[in-house]
């Protein structure tokens, strides 16, 4: 298999039944897929399960997948509504309260920021509703535009600028008074 296969050559060949062609389809993803999952509960274990958990749903209904080039966020789409529906089922002080000493590795892949400052961002994203520490994560860690985002998220463009807006804003508060 080529290393230049696209996603959708890939999608198309696990359809086809190349077990492999998933295999590098998960390779692929699964690092962003777990971080994503791990900022948004802040529990590793609860992160890997939910991670397990797509994948395996995503093999099942890859056949569903109908824009084959846009694999990525339709498998963060079925993330979300796992996550949304673990969430819903939780108590809603334990569902929105996640556990910060579980997330490590440095918030901004850049060596100028200090530590403090890292340390500090994290704490201030879990602390977000969760709709807003979706569309952060989303954006800002995972690059996905607001297109894909109102894909994954299921909701308009309009809302998500809104939510990014608002998140940014109680971010930037929050770092303000922590100076």
């Amino acid at each position: 298999m080529a290393q230049e296969d696209s996603d959708k050559q890939l999608v198309e060949q696990a359809l086809d039944g190349h077990v492999e062609a998933f295999n590098l389809l998960v390779w692929r993803c699964q690092r962003h897929l777990y971080n994503f999952l791990l900022r948004l509960t802040g529990d590793r274990t609860h992160a890997e399960d939910l991670c397990q958990e797509t994948f395996l749903r995503g093999y099942l209904h890859l056949k569903e997948l109908r824009d084959r080039e846009r694999f990525r966020s339709w498998l963060f789409r079925i993330a979300v509504n796992l996550y949304r529906s673990d969430r819903r089922r939780l108590s809603p002080l334990a569902a929105d309260a996640p556990e910060s000493e579980s997330l490590d590795g440095p918030v901004s892949h850049s060596p100028s920021m200090p530590r403090e400052t890292q340390l500090a961002i994290r704490t201030l994203i879990l602390r977000l509703r969760p709709e807003l520490r979706e569309v952060i994560l989303l954006h800002f860690f995972h690059g996905f535009h607001f297109d894909e985002m109102a894909e994954i998220l299921d909701c308009p463009v309009s809302t998500l600028k809104s939510r990014l807006y608002k998140a940014v804003d109680e971010l930037r508060t929050g770092l303000q008074h922590q100076n």
